[in-house]
Formats: C-alpha cells, sequence, structure tokens
C-alpha cells in the first residue's frame, strides 16, 4: 500500500508540475489535461480497432496512465539539457571575445553577465560578488568559477577558468592559445547540435516505425475472415493484443529516454575501460577475438580523449616548458591515456633529448595518427623559437582533425542505440502477426473438423 503511495505521488500533476517549472518551463493543469486527454482517446480508439475486451482495455490504460508523465518528463528534460548546453556555450564564447579585449577576470564577467540570462546570469552574479567582496586570498578565483562550473562545468570550461587565472596571476602571451579554446569549443558545438539533431530524426524514425507496426497488427484484425471463427474473440489474440500495445509503448519511452543525457558531462564507462586495458596489457601475447573486442574499447577512449589532453598542452605551453606542459595535462586524463602517458613521459625523463622514448607512446596499440602527432612533441622541446613556432601552429591544425574525428566516434556510439529502437517495432509486430496466423489457423482447422 505504501508502496502504491509512493508511485501516484511520484507520477502526479504535482510534482510534475514542480520537476518541469525546475527546469525552468511552464506546466499548467491545461496542459496536463490536454495530453493526457488526447492520449487516452487515441488508445481507447485503438483499442476499440483491435477489438481489445473491457479487460484488455483497462490494462492498456493503466500502461498509458503510467507512461505519459514519463514521457512528457523526459521531453521537458531534453529540453532542459539542450538549454543548459546552448548557455555554456554561449558563456564561453562571450568570456573569450571579452577577455581577449579586457584581459581582466572581473571586468570579463561583468560584462558576460549582461548577455547572458536566466541560471546563468545568477551564476554569474555569484561568481562576480564573491571576487568583489571576499577576503583576498590565492583561491579567490577558484571559488568563484566555482559557482558556474557547479551548474554549468564541461572539461572545457574548467579548462577555460584555469587559463584565465593564469594569464591574471602571471601574466604572458595568451592570444594564440584563447584561439586555440575559441576553435575547440566552435568545434565541438558544432558536432553536439549535429548529433541532437540526428538524434531527434532518428527519434521520429522510432515513432513511425511504432506506429506502421500498429497500423500492420490493426490491419491484420480487419482482414481476416470471421465466417470461419472470429479470432477476436479467442484469449491469445486478446492477450497478444495487450502485450503488443504495452511493448510498444515501452519501446517508445525506452526511446525517449535516449534523448535524455547531459550535454555538458557525457557518461562515463572509465570503469570498463579500465578493464579493458588492463586486459590488454595481460594478455598482450594472446590476441584472440575477445582481445581484439577490448582492445578496440581501448583505442576508441584514446582517441576520444587525445584531443583534450593535446589542448590542455598547448594552454600549460604558456607559461611551461614542454615537458611540464605535457606532465600536468596527463593530470586530467583517464586511466588508459594517463598510464601511456606516465610511462612515456619517465622514459623521456631518462633519456632527454632521445626520439626513441617519444616513439614509445602507445607502442602496444595501432594509433598511428595520434602517434604522429605526439611525435611533434619532440620537434617543440628541440628546435628554436621560431622553428617550434611553426610546429606549434602545426600540432593546432592536427589537433583541430583529431577532434572532429573524436567527436564523430562520440556520434557514432551515441546514434547507434537508436538502430535497435527502430528494429524493435517491426519485431514486435512480426511477432503479433505470427500470433494472429496461428490463432487463425487453429480457428481454420477447428472449423473445417466440424465440417467435415
Amino acid at each position: 500500500m505504501a508502496e502504491r503511495k509512493c508511485f501516484v505521488k511520484r507520477h502526479s500533476f504535482r510534482k510534475m508540475q514542480k520537476i518541469i517549472e525546475e527546469y525552468g518551463y511552464d506546466y499548467s493543469l491545461r496542459k496536463h489535461v490536454t495530453f493526457m486527454g488526447a492520449a487516452i482517446i487515441f488508445i481507447f480508439l485503438l483499442c476499440h480497432l483491435m477489438r481489445i475486451k473491457m479487460a484488455g482495455v483497462c490494462v492498456v490504460f493503466t500502461g498509458t496512465v503510467i507512461a505519459i508523465p514519463i514521457i512528457i518528463g523526459y521531453y521537458y528534460r531534453v529540453l532542459y539539457e539542450e538549454k543548459r548546453f546552448s548557455d555554456s556555450v554561449d558563456y564561453m564564447e562571450y568570456v573569450i571575445y571579452s577577455f581577449l579585449r579586457t584581459p581582466k577576470i572581473i571586468n570579463t564577467l561583468e560584462e558576460v553577465q549582461k548577455l547572458c540570462h536566466g541560471n546563468m546570469r545568477q551564476c554569474i552574479e555569484k561568481a562576480v560578488d564573491r571576487i568583489q567582496y571576499a577576503d583576498v586570498y590565492k583561491d579567490i578565483y577558484v571559488d568563484a568559477f566555482y559557482h558556474i562550473e557547479k551548474e554549468y562545468g564541461t572539461d572545457r570550461m574548467r579548462a577555460l577558468h584555469r587559463f584565465l587565472v593564469q594569464i591574471e596571476q602571471q601574466g604572458g602571451e595568451y592570444a594564440k592559445s584563447m584561439e586555440v579554446l575559441l576553435e575547440d569549443i566552435r568545434q565541438w558545438s558544432e558536432m553536439v547540435y549535429l548529433l541532437q539533431k540526428e538524434q531527434k530524426e532518428l527519434q521520429r524514425k522510432v515513432s513511425i516505425s511504432i506506429m506502421l507496426s500498429v497500423a500492420t497488427a490493426v490491419t491484420m484484425v480487419g482482414l481476416l475472415p470471421r465466417e470461419i471463427g472470429d479470432i477476436a474473440e479467442n484469449f491469445l489474440y486478446q492477450s497478444s493484443s495487450v502485450v503488443f500495445l504495452l511493448l510498444s509503448m515501452l519501446v517508445l519511452i525506452l526511446s525517449r529516454k535516449t534523448l535524455v543525457h547531459s550535454w555538458l558531462q557525457p557518461e562515463s564507462n572509465s570503469l570498463e575501460v579500465k578493464k579493458a586495458y588492463d586486459y590488454c596489457i595481460r594478455q598482450e601475447n594472446v590476441k584472440g577475438r575477445h582481445y581484439r573486442f577490448m582492445e578496440k574499447k581501448v583505442k576508441r577512449s584514446i582517441a576520444k580523449e587525445f584531443p583534450m589532453w593535446i589542448r590542455n598542452v598547448i594552454l600549460n605551453m604558456q607559461t611551461e616548458n614542454v615537458f611540464v606542459a605535457m606532465d600536468k595535462a596527463a593530470e586530467d586524463t583517464s586511466y588508459p591515456l594517463k598510464t601511456e602517458l606516465q610511462r612515456t613521459l619517465g622514459d623521456i625523463e631518462k633519456k632527454p633529448g632521445s626520439m626513441w622514448a617519444y616513439q614509445q607512446f602507445l607502442m602496444k596499440f595501432d594509433l598511428k595518427q595520434i602517434k604522429t602527432v605526439f611525435l611533434m612533441f619532440y620537434s617543440l622541446s628541440e628546435f628554436g623559437t621560431k622553428e617550434a613556432e611553426e610546429q606549434l601552429n602545426a600540432m593546432i591544425q592536427r589537433n583541430n582533425k583529431l577532434a572532429e574525428q573524436s567527436e564523430r566516434l562520440m556520434n557514432e556510439d551515441a546514434l547507434g542505440i537508436f538502430g535497435i529502437y527502430m528494429l524493435l517495432p517491426m519485431v514486435i509486430a512480426a511477432g503479433k502477426m505470427i500470433m494472429d496466423m496461428w490463432v487463425f489457423v487453429q480457428q481454420f482447422l477447428l472449423f473445417y473438423s466440424n465440417v467435415v
């Protein structure tokens, strides 16, 4: 009884309204009644066309009442996450443009505050107040930026904030590094916006697939002749029809749920990748099918993360030499890449000036393009100022290409699940048709035996 009350409370209008308003959107009782009413009318019409009896209608009705609030909640959560992402990108771009003109954090934040709206503006106001009224100590900017990062924090935003603090406290040339950050943010945002568009298109195709499967089921019961027996009177038909509609609703819910995730903090599979990396190191000499599967997982993880490490190295080189910049940037990487970097940096430290140490990076994994970019650090550490600048420009261009490939890999991972959701309605509809035909055949055999 207590569990039933808890369930009702979780899916009540008041609870939904509160959650949606926390997302920053209005959700009135009128909207709720409209959505629920339209869905219930549609379901009753569908049950009538499929000739489902009252007991089955009640089950489907209950499933609909449960499903609609979940779908509505997912819809507004998707809008909320898209708005957070858009606000975060706008904020970072505004900060870079403003800081390039006036390299002072407080002035930059005050200017950006006027350009932002809603929750982002409130977070910036807290950061400005923290800087203006806090006691002077070395972590004042860390505390100030915490108010923004808590709500909108991404790896790119944290890297930008650290770089602003570094320039504020230590000075130096910063225009080139800011251009690197700006290009990285632009490229990232373009790929995410493209992914959002593709996901919505695939979600639309999933919905069409569900509607077509339902239309097939409705047509099936209408086409089968009733002269030899009405399959709608059969218990198996009634049960399979109810299960078919409930499964169709479940597929719709799951496909909607796939759209719900943070664009600022992608879901982490670090534990799986760590296990895969450890397995590849242990089983290096036994390269079977499972090894190749685990190796592919590790290589994809490194390929996704390496461009961000390069970006952080370039930012650190503003105030550090090449080796120290590489070492500091390695601290923010995940287990596989961090382990490989630390091993290679250890070799470089033992044999400074040796190209051999740089060539040992990722020796166990075939990632030629990444290893080629990594070797450019040898040139940066050995050449003069002019040559180093040319090498750095070339590295930035290569890193932009790697970053684009990295984003494409992440997009492929995110879109892969929709192929399954587009296939499921057809599989469910095929199962329903087989069941209907089996019931029809049984009716036909019974009719034929009676006639004979």
